[in-house]
């Protein structure tokens, strides 16, 4: 939406048949397609194909066979794609998936001449309908209205009198309005020529498919095909229009409304320990601070995108006033500055740091001011010209200042989260600024080198067929398109720092839950889990960090927020439904108390003792099944000893036996592997790090290098970065994930680790499903959604198989690996059981990997992790 470079098209020079020697292309036959597809993508694409059979005896036939990368060759191709030879034309809403196809061919007439080689040319272009107006893409014009569009036929200029074999137009379901009627052209002229112009249906095409042929009429069909989308598509194609941007704006906010709002409730609830903790109550604090924060940040930086939206800056034909929209831009300066204030403010940070954080607040909000006191013109700034060094210094200062100065505070966000709620050793009482300066500005580097280089491959696609030498025009507009990126970078790029700043909330949150457990007294109770306000801290990380970004519908995020309920009372209603049937859970046999409060750390050395001979005295008995008897035994002997093994005492010290059909390797396996629920999640989120790491490589590729994505991602301007950024965000997403799995292994239901992950994957699942489910009824693709769900059961999964072995690590020095000890632990009747419930799952996701289909991509956002 920010890029306003999309619409920055310089007006091309008029047409000139003498130029490009018309009169030689009278003889070429054309062969024209269109097709609208709506079906399976947020957007619709408009795909236009161009077959013309050129005659050598063209004056600039020769240069077809040129590189693609000389003005001759771009001379002659605008001719047969444009009309006319000379001046600056730029297309930004075209895209080409493939290169032009020049090859030879014989003589389409059949009639032998004295010159009879002719060149096959084929163009492939598409486009995206995804804002109002008129645009073109090929020799067709689609203008987009509210609720009906217009596919029109706008041949080139050099080719109007050329003889035009076939149009066809497959305009989508539901189908065409009307089509053009005979002999009127869409500008409302007399059509060239004397064939029919009215359509016949399409053999073998579809019923749908409207086709004019022609086979003695000289000069293009006057085409006019009138389409009614479906209102899934009308909507999204309105998505920058009022008031359509400032719903999806405003979803985005309520979504930090909602997540600040929860927070505060569990915050007040919060039960206080009788002697105050420092490290709670800083971490408390810290958790107030950051809820408060955030809002103003998301404040700041959505209200004015939804004044903006409401007013219809950026939507319908306004889109074309590039120039004028420019006066938006110096804003984003402003906004990101508060921003960072705030951010810089909630982190305390030292002196040094509180400079650097002046200077650079300085350096974006001066220019702001100036521009605005000073008189100065962003619109006269893009236009072609030349608007001064000391103004384009000003841009570049500006816009480098405001995305660092927010990058600067949230990293020291993050920092002060850390060390202050004890997540992270604070190795120095003043810890000195300089790393993390230089890593800020390393990253602003980097994010600026990609984005220059976005820009450029950005213009050199929209100007492909322009004259580079000897066209002033050229360098003219290609500065101005430079000055027109620099002055949207800010804007562009804090949608990439805004869209992490779920990583310092899920920070603040487990800094209090660290605090709250360490404040314990009581063994058992830190052992069995959180409770009250405590609880519904640990479920808030399910929607913060662990579940996936849903709640996008024709290209607005206006209900974004309910999928953040939506996932809570889903993990809720799983736990809710299991309760009482975990292991832990279960009643010891005389006192009834659960298993999980019965047994306290005290209990752990002996009933590992206990577990690796029950373990053993299996052994025996499997031998003595299989007539291998050891010397002096007898099963009755081994069954006595078995039975002793489940007597108990409690903490209280009264005799109990564990409960039935529980054995005590399934006791020791429910407890976890660590002594309190905060260890069992660190753990387990530690084991979730190699085991996702080729998924989330898997969901990277599939979500932005994969197909026509990876054109999305090398065009958005910070496509590449948010590559790296988005696989270490999947990362962290997962270790949320497993510590999520770790800090509930004694509520969810299982003997064995693997089974354990069933509830937790559900939850995971069940909003995804609810997505998909929506995304089908309204027509739209699915992406990588089965392959995510997927993916998450399947970490789950072998981080329980990881866990259960991680229980016995004891044991690991004397046997040959740990499938040996999984063996042993698992014995073989569940064993196999384990392994072919995780084969099963692999196989599950590498057949979903593999089949996945290409739904075309999404048009590049250009902005990254913004809407």
């Amino acid at each position: 939406m920010w890029l306003l470079s999309v619409c920055l098209t310089a007006p091309a020079a008029a047409a000139s048949d003498g130029i490009c020697a018309s009169a030689g292309l009278r003889a070429t036959r054309v062969q024209a397609e269109a097709r609208i597809d709506h079906d399976d993508r947020t957007y619709s694409k408009v795909f236009s194909t161009v077959t013309l059979t050129v005659p050598m005896s063209w004056t600039y036939a020769d240069e077809l066979l040129l590189s693609k990368d000389s003005d001759a060759y771009r001379k002659a191709m605008r001719c047969l794609a444009r009309g006319s030879m000379s001046g600056l034309d730029t297309r930004w809403e075209e895209w080409r998936s493939a290169e032009p196809e020049v090859t030879p061919t014989a003589d389409p007439t059949g009639v032998r001449t004295s010159r009879d080689e002719w060149l096959r040319v084929r163009l492939v272009a598409h486009a995206w309908v995804d804002q109002e107006g008129s645009f073109p893409v090929g020799p067709w014009t689609l203008d987009v209205g509210k609720a009906h569009w217009t596919l029109r036929l706008t041949p080139p200029a050099a080719l109007k009198s050329a003889w035009w074999e076939q149009v066809t137009v497959d305009p989508g379901g539901p189908g065409a309005l009307s089509a053009a009627a005979d002999g009127v052209a869409p500008d409302g002229d007399t059509a060239p020529g004397t064939g029919a112009t009215a359509p016949r249906a399409g053999t073998d095409k579809g019923r749908s498919v409207l086709v004019w042929p022609s086979d003695t009429a000289v000069g293009a069909p006057a085409v006019a095909v009138r389409v009614e989308p479906s209102w899934p598509r009308s909507f999204s194609a309105q998505d920058d229009s009022s008031p359509y941007a400032a719903f999806d704006a405003a979803g985005g906010l309520l979504w930090t409304v909602a997540l600040v709002l929860t927070l505060w409730y569990a915050l007040k609830v919060l039960p206080r320990h009788g002697v105050p903790d420092p490290v709670e109550q800083r971490a408390v604090a810290n958790l107030r601070g950051w809820s408060l924060a955030l809002l103003v940040v998301s404040v700041v930086v959505r209200g004015p995108e939804i004044y903006l939206g409401a007013i219809g800056a950026f939507g319908g034909d306004a889109s074309e006033e590039w120039d004028a929209q420019a006066v938006h831009a110096p804003w984003a300066w402003l906004t990101s500055a508060v921003a960072g204030a705030v951010l810089l403010y909630f982190a305390r940070v030292p002196r040094r740091l509180a400079l650097t954080g002046g200077v650079l607040g300085a350096g974006a909000v001066v220019p702001a001011v100036l521009w605005a006191v000073g008189g100065l013109d962003p619109g006269r700034f893009v236009r072609p010209g030349s608007p001064g060094g000391w103004t384009v210094a000003a841009v570049v200062v500006a816009g480098v200042c405001s995305f660092a100065l927010p990058l600067l505070g949230g990293a020291a966000a993050v920092r002060r989260l850390l060390v202050d709620g004890g997540l992270r050793p604070n190795r120095r009482a003043r810890p000195r600024p300089w790393p993390l300066i230089g890593g800020v500005l390393a990253v602003v580097a980097v994010i600026g080198v990609c984005y220059l280089v976005a820009s450029e491959r950005d213009w050199n696609r929209a100007s492909w067929l322009s004259p580079h030498m000897g066209a002033p025009d050229y360098g003219v507009w290609h500065r101005s398109d430079l000055r027109n990126n620099l002055l949207w970078f800010t804007p562009n790029a804090r949608w990439w720092w805004f869209a992490m700043l779920w990583v310092p909330t899920g920070l603040a949150v487990l800094a209090v839950l660290r605090s709250r457990v360490a404040g314990t007294a009581a063994d058992s109770l830190a052992r069995r889990g959180p409770q009250g306000a405590d609880r519904l801290l640990l479920l808030l990380l399910f929607p913060v960090m662990a579940a996936m970004d849903l709640g996008v519908y024709t290209a607005s995020g206006a209900f974004v927020w309910c999928w953040f309920f939506l996932y809570l009372v889903a993990l809720a209603s799983v736990l809710r439904l299991t309760r009482g049937r975990a292991v832990a859970a279960r009643p010891l046999d005389r006192s009834g108390e659960p298993l999980g409060t019965a047994l306290s750390a005290s209990h752990r050395a002996g009933l590992l003792d206990r577990a690796r001979r029950h373990r053993e005295l299996h052994a025996q008995l499997r031998r003595l099944d299989q007539g291998q008897p050891d010397e002096g035994t007898s099963r009755r002997d081994l069954e006595t000893r078995l039975r002793r093994l489940h007597r108990w005492r409690t903490a209280a010290g009264r005799p109990d036996r564990l409960p039935s059909g529980v054995s005590v390797v399934d006791a020791v396996l429910a407890l976890g592997p660590c002594r309190t629920w905060w260890e069992n999640g660190v753990k387990a989120a530690r084991l979730t790090q190699p085991i996702a790491l080729p998924l989330s490589a898997g969901l990277v590729w599939t979500n932005q290098l994969r197909g026509e994505a990876l054109t999305g991602t090398l065009y958005d301007r910070l496509g590449l970065p948010d590559v790296l950024t988005q696989l270490v965000l999947w990362q962290v997403g997962y270790a949320a994930a497993g510590f999520l799995f770790g800090a509930l292994w004694q509520e969810l239901p299982g003997r064995r680790g693997p089974v354990k992950a069933i509830p937790l994957a559900l939850a995971y699942a069940a909003p995804i499903g609810v997505f998909a489910l929506g995304n089908w009824g309204l027509g739209e693709e699915q992406t990588a959604l089965a392959f995510g769900a997927m993916a998450m059961l399947l970490v789950l999964t072998l981080t329980g198989l990881m866990m259960d072995l991680e229980t016995f690590r004891g044991e690991h020095p004397y046997w040959r690996g740990r499938l040996s000890l999984l063996r042993s632990v698992y014995q073989m009747r569940y064993m196999s059981v384990q392994l072919a419930w995780v084969l099963a799952q692999a196989a599950a996701v590498v057949t979903v990997l593999q089949y996945l289909a290409d739904n075309g991509g999404m048009p590049p956002q250009f902005g990254g992790g913004g809407r």
